[in-house]
């Protein structure tokens, strides 16, 4: 028998808790990747997910470990505790009109719910044949850190801070009613 590492033991603990989230009715789980990287020898984990009948906003949950996080983990060498563990990411795709004042306020939303220390990055992708002034907005919280075994209280809270940041970009008048 072999000992999951920590990458595995969080990616199941979050990977239930979404689930339980879906069964209950809270989340739409959208699709789920577990990817291994074998000339990296790096793993992934993506899960996306939305509230139901949201349509115009995504969330994804990326669990990514590399050759240094697993080395520090199992060769337990001096100074590698830092390593130990996976890093953390928060994937946003939202559909709404181009207004300077939605990035601003979704940047704003987003530092309330997550706190100063993330790294919010929003990205604008549109089509500039089509006259609708629909764009999709593609955005990523970094914690800037890896995160471990010892946590895994906080990855289960993190769920519930994952489901209220589709809460309250759902209440924003800006991405409601927007078909397709």
């Amino acid at each position: 028998m072999f000992d999951p590492t920590a990458f595995e033991n969080m990616r199941m603990v979050l990977e239930g808790q979404i689930y339980d989230k879906d069964l209950e009715g809270d989340l739409n789980i959208l699709d789920r990747n577990d990817l291994f990287n074998s000339s990296k020898l790096a793993r992934e984990y993506t899960i996306s997910m939305s509230l139901k009948d949201q349509k115009n906003a995504k969330l994804t949950l990326i669990l990514t470990a590399d050759v240094k996080n697993l080395a520090s983990e199992l060769l337990e060498l001096p100074n590698s505790n830092s390593a130990m563990g996976a890093t953390i990411k928060i994937q946003l795709n939202l559909r709404h009109i181009n207004k300077q004042e939605i990035y601003i306020s979704i940047n704003r939303l987003l530092k309330e719910l997550w706190g100063d220390g993330v790294k919010i990055v929003q990205e604008v992708r549109s089509n500039p044949l089509q006259s609708d002034k629909i764009i999709r907005n593609h955005i990523v919280i970094d914690f800037n850190r890896v995160v471990n075994e010892d946590q895994l209280e906080d990855l289960l809270t993190m769920v519930d801070y994952m489901e209220d940041t589709l809460r309250q970009l759902s209440t924003m008048d800006s991405l409601l009613h927007i078909e397709g």
